[in-house]
């Protein structure tokens, strides 16, 4: 079992161990679900969109794309590939 201790601002280090095995890193969101015996199940938030991120740099315009820009560009290339208006 790993253990963390409490800062006296409510912040804890998540131990090593627990971060790969997670697979999360600085930077990622993590979800606290409380059960009803006053245990704590902790899940990471997964990005839907970063895979997708990685594969479009290649169409990189210079320009920040926002997720609801990326996904118009995705449906903008799908109906261009198929055919559709």
């Amino acid at each position: 079992m790993e253990t963390a201790r409490i800062t006296a601002k409510g912040q804890i280090t998540i131990p090593k161990k627990v971060r790969t095995r997670m697979s999360v890193d600085a930077g990622d969101r993590l979800a606290f679900e409380i059960d009803g015996e006053g245990g704590v199940r902790i899940v990471p938030v997964r990005d839907p969109m970063k895979p997708l991120r990685g594969f479009l740099a290649a169409y990189a315009t210079g320009r920040k794309a926002d997720d609801e820009s990326i996904r118009r560009a995705l449906r903008r290339r799908a109906a261009e590939k198929h055919g559709r208006p």
